[in-house]
């Protein structure tokens, strides 16, 4: 048993030790790290963003005064004629034009291609014009956050999901289908090291992978509020998660040819594998189609755990269909096996 073990170790430790020289594993690795790590200084940003506005006023109108005075984040831009300041917005050299008819009569062209800035913009230019004609307001509206969830955070849990099935999927298939190309597979055929040792070490080869990448970007992004049961369902949950894509990067080294033809057909594999989630909240449909990828699963337990502290027993549903996914995965994967070691039989 510890011979078999050790084996098994040698074959983690020879990826691992390859991954770090591998131009397409550290890219699919620290790319996404890197991501989720500059989302991280949007948390970190105190002043607000600055608008570039061209304007034509007709005189006397004093709405230009009153937006230098009043709004620091508008950077007014001065124009003789409404072409000049709407090929200015066309052209993408400010974010809005304001025309100033008369004392209460605007008329405001925005870049739609820019809808951060469109939304947040035209918002802002509302309320400059209902302070400037001193509109009363007919209703008070308070607008409370819950929660501390900051920028990093929100968007940790498509990274994480979008990092493990990369590494799952795209690097494990590979690293799988290159045995071939190298013919350790058919060493390992008059070898002491029995096929499923491979087999097994390569898993264990993506889970650990994805794990310590979770585990870096986790740190990276502070996650050191969670409770404990928070961190337990984050631990389960990326387990099962690293496995069921562990599991699919397999199935596709088994079945291709060679490190070539695996690449290709992950590429194919992964994007499909990851629409439906990135998609679920545009209809009751897309939610039930995300339903059957095990990525969904993954992506929802995470938003669970990360943005609402829920432990355990709040997403043991998502536990049990990405087990269920899991053994089902690895059933059809070690039949596929099965199937390649009686070939070279």
């Amino acid at each position: 048993m510890g011979t078999k073990c050790h084996r098994i170790w040698a074959f983690v430790r020879k990826d691992l030790i390859e991954s770090v020289k591998n131009r397409t594993i550290l890219i699919a690795v620290i790319l996404p790290v890197v991501a989720s790590l500059l989302f991280g200084v949007l948390d970190q940003a105190q002043t607000p963003k600055e608008f570039i506005v061209a304007i034509l006023e007709e005189e006397g109108a004093g709405f230009t005064r009153f937006v230098e005075g009043s709004a620091l984040n508008i950077n007014l831009d001065i124009v003789s004629n409404r072409d000049e300041g709407l090929e200015l917005v066309k052209s993408g050299q400010v974010h809005g034009f304001v025309q100033v008819h008369s004392e209460d009569e605007f008329s405001v062209f925005l870049d739609s291609g820019r809808p951060v800035y469109f939304f947040a913009l035209s918002e802002s230019i509302k309320q400059l014009v209902e302070t400037y004609l001193a509109v009363p307001l007919y209703y008070d509206l308070e607008v409370i956050p819950v929660g501390d969830t900051t920028v990093s955070r929100s968007v940790l849990p498509v990274w994480i999901t979008v990092t493990m099935s990369m590494i799952g999927v795209m690097v494990v298939s590979g690293a799988f289908a290159e045995e071939k190309d190298t013919k350790t597979i058919d060493a390992i055929g008059v070898s002491p090291a029995g096929y499923g040792e491979l087999l097994f070490g390569k898993g264990l080869f993506g889970v650990v992978l994805s794990i310590v990448t979770v585990g870096i970007m986790s740190g990276l992004n502070r996650l050191y509020g969670l409770g404990f049961s928070a961190w337990l369902a984050l631990g389960v949950l990326t387990l099962l998660g690293a496995a069921c894509f562990t599991a699919i990067g397999l199935l596709i080294g088994v079945l291709a040819s060679g490190q070539s033809a695996a690449r290709s057909v992950a590429t194919v594999v992964y994007f499909p594998l990851l629409f439906p989630t990135l998609l679920s909240d545009l209809s009751s449909f897309t939610r039930v189609l995300a339903g059957f990828f095990p990525t969904f699963h993954v992506f929802a337990g995470l938003e669970a755990v990360l943005l609402h502290g829920q432990g355990v027993g709040e997403i043991w549903a998502t536990l049990l269909a990405l087990l269920s996914f899991l053994v089902l995965l690895m059933g059809v994967t070690f039949f596929a096996y099965r199937r390649m070691v009686n070939s070279y039989d």
